[in-house]
């Protein structure tokens, strides 16, 4: 663009009567107006990277979720094509490839992880000997000096690393658990969800998004099976020189290869280095140089040969922007963000001039000449959602500020919506609304309260020997491996102990709690009797035109409230109960603790019921008999998966309206955000949002059309002094 764009006479004297005075000069009037656009832009991409960032658990799970699902996505496709319904071709993509990589996984850990140690303290010694090769040699005072720390610090990097790894391990399986489910959503209901985000476009940019995106995912899975393939030829290679060359440990060593692979320019240069490092300190000097000139004639063949050949049209990203996206998936998601850097980019840059094409306003604004119509909409969008990104912010800072204040009205909502169908059943018998609120919050709190005081004693006793048993049998697990799941012992082991300072924290704290439930059931009994009342007076003071639809969205957030309280405790009390059964007529000991445990943990879905299965199963593997175990281990997985895929998604998809994959993603945020008690609420408020929130919109919408605003989309714009459209107050 080279200057202000025609406009009609009306627009043209309006932006004459918002002209700037004559004592700025052009040229800063069009630097400001490019500037304020560029700084919220730039301010809203640092505040995705900071979410990004604090929820690195569920942004790395969604990662390898994408890259994953881009790679199954043509084999769901063709079984779909064949006739297959769209959930059977997900699930036999999702079972066959989860099989495959869970065999891998094992025999990777199994070749691996017991010799960790081994592997660290050769390489270490290998660094050590070139140090002391170094120092032999008569090299002036600086070199020596500057190669003595290179030395010293290869040895830091490598110890370093393995601690770094060691201490990602929980959060890497988490994610890794996490993505194994979003995976198969992703594959059975992913164009569906994509059909729903661009259905407010039209056709034309439909299409071409459409298409850009089916481009990019296809690039990322040719890159993906590209790398397997080289990643595979560059850990054979090197076990072979290794075993040639007698190196030990050579099976670890080209493991750690074969993953390193997948981290581009980097993960090739350290393993190489690792290699090296490993060949010097077990066999010598001269099989080292030896290994440098075949890895050199390897690497030169693969590059001018294999590596074309394999990538094809896959990813190709400039190596500048491949060693900016690494650093940023690594402080975004850690370890698995440099395994989904690479990739994500691809598809961010494949899709980015589609993109820019379907924000493009048309037909365009009245602009200064440097600003683009797509710059000015980004703009427009972003400072918007960060004002919206700041209000989010400020109610879960209230919630953690003003717990005793904010707490209790939610859980009295929540009070209120599940007893309500029981005191408008009263009321129809003729009694009064107080005295059914009364009666019905009053009797069942007491019920309640005697549960929970017996709950949390027998939490609090038996605590402890539950996380005792759960961690021997971690152990035997662990020496049935040959030692080599000394991870899941560590995980079983921490996990455990905080569970068991959990109880106890809240048993010393039941004054908090008791205000909290108190202030709750007061609250509850307040709106059961007067709710409806406050309700009519928020609704009288909206518009006539949306007051009815007002009135309906609240009745039903009412109802998905209480549904979902219903829902899950049905599922809570089933699975509970039936792992009671299974424990008792196994003879497994601590099953009434472990009944009550589990009741309380499938309140948070699908992650609850794991855990608790998980509990249960450990105490079957340090208690029980074979068979037991073997029951166990059966029943385990049938609960996981049917409750999983089948109960759980009915359930919460009929009572708070939720796809499985949000209610998935939600859980370890609500974790983050606020601890136990955010993964219990976010469900239910998640719930009431999706009812609710088409009918915010609109109404937000009908107001600002009603006092003249622009509403975004509505293909107006009001003056500014740049030219453009309204800009920030």
């Amino acid at each position: 663009m080279g200057g202000v764009q025609e406009v009609p006479d009306a627009a043209r004297a309006a932006a004459r009567a918002v002209e700037p005075m004559a004592t700025v000069p052009v040229w800063l009037v069009n630097l400001a107006a490019l500037s304020w656009r560029l700084v919220v832009i730039v301010a809203m991409v640092a505040a995705a990277w900071f979410i990004g960032s604090t929820l690195a658990t569920v942004t790395a799970a969604v990662a390898v979720a994408i890259v994953v699902g881009a790679v199954l996505a043509p084999a769901t496709l063709r079984l779909r094509r064949r006739g297959r319904s769209t959930t059977a071709a997900a699930a036999i993509v999702w079972a066959a490839s989860l099989l495959v990589v869970v065999v891998l996984a094992v025999a990777l850990a199994l070749a691996f992880l017991p010799y960790v140690a081994d592997l660290v303290a050769t390489i270490q010694g290998g660094t050590g000997d070139l140090g002391s090769w170094l120092a032999t040699l008569s090299l002036p005072p600086v070199a020596a000096s500057l190669a003595a720390d290179a030395v010293g610090a290869a040895e830091a990097v490598v110890g370093d690393a393995a601690s770094a790894v060691a201490a990602q391990a929980a959060g890497v399986v988490t994610s890794l658990v996490l993505a194994t489910f979003l995976v198969f959503f992703f594959l059975r209901d992913g164009d569906r969800a994509w059909a729903w985000c661009v259905q407010g476009m039209d056709a034309p940019r439909q299409q071409r998004i459409t298409t850009a995106g089916q481009a990019a995912l296809g690039r990322i899975g040719g890159y993906l099976v590209g790398t397997t393939v080289l990643s595979a030829v560059v850990a054979v290679t090197d076990l072979v020189f290794m075993v040639l060359l007698d190196v030990p440990l050579p099976v670890p060593m080209a493991v750690l290869v074969f993953l390193s692979g997948y981290i581009p320019y980097f993960g090739g240069i350290v393993t190489t280095l690792l290699v090296l490092a490993l060949t010097l300190g077990s066999v010598g000097a001269v099989p080292t140089l030896v290994m440098i000139v075949l890895l050199a004639v390897r690497n030169a063949l693969m590059a001018w040969a294999l590596r074309p050949t394999v990538y094809g049209r896959s990813v190709r990203l400039h190596p500048a922007l491949v060693l900016i996206a690494l650093p940023a998936g690594f402080q975004i998601a850690g370890v698995i963000g440099l395994f989904a850097a690479v990739p994500l980019a691809a598809v961010v840059l494949a899709v980015a001039s589609a993109v820019v094409a379907v924000i493009e306003p048309d037909p365009a604004p009245p602009l200064p000449g440097l600003v683009p119509a797509w710059l000015d909409r980004m703009a427009q969008w972003s400072w918007r959602l960060l004002a919206a990104l700041a209000l989010v912010a400020l109610v879960v800072v209230s919630f953690t500020v003003i717990p005793l204040v904010l707490v209790p009205v939610v859980l009295g909502v929540i009070l209120a919506a599940t007893f309500a169908p029981a005191v408008e059943a009263l009321v129809r018998r003729g009694r009064s609304r107080g005295s059914s609120s009364a009666i019905v919050l009053g009797g069942t709190s007491l019920g309640i309260a005697m549960v929970l005081l017996l709950t949390v004693g027998v939490l609090v006793q038996e605590g402890a020997a539950i996380a005792a048993s759960a961690t021997a049998g971690a152990d035997a697990v662990n020496d049935a491996a040959g030692g080599s799941l000394g991870i899941l012992v560590g995980a079983v082991s921490s996990l455990g102990l905080s569970a068991v300072a959990t109880l106890v924290s809240l048993s010393r704290g039941i004054a908090a709690a008791a205000v909290v439930v108190v202030l709750s059931l007061l609250l509850g009994f307040y709106l059961l009797r007067d709710g409806g009342l406050l309700w009519a007076r928020v609704v009288a003071r909206a518009r006539p035109a949306t007051a009815d639809e007002v009135r309906a969205t609240g009745r039903r957030s009412f109802e998905v409230l209480g549904g979902y309280m219903y829902g899950t405790a049905a599922i809570s009390l089933v699975g509970a109960g039936s792992q009671l059964v299974i424990m008792l007529l196994l003879d497994i000991p601590l099953a009434v603790p472990v009944f009550v445990l589990s009741f309380l943990l499938c309140f948070i879905p699908y992650i609850g019921g794991f855990i608790s299965t998980g509990a249960a199963l450990l105490l079957t593997i340090a208690t029980g008999s074979p068979l037991a175990i073997a029951v166990m281990v059966v029943w385990t997985l049938v609960f996981n998966i049917v409750t999983g895929n089948i109960v759980s998604p009915i359930v919460y998809g009929k009572t708070v309206h939720l796809h499985p994959a949000v209610v998935l993603v939600a859980i370890p945020i609500g974790s983050t955000v606020a601890g136990v008690m955010g993964m219990l609420l976010v469900v239910p408020l998640l719930g009431v949002v999706a009812v609710s929130w088409r009918t915010v919109v609109r109404v937000m919408a009908a107001g600002s059309a009603d006092s003249g605003l622009s509403v975004p989309g509505a293909g107006t714009a009001g003056a500014t002094g740049d030219g453009g459209v309204l800009a920030p107050d």
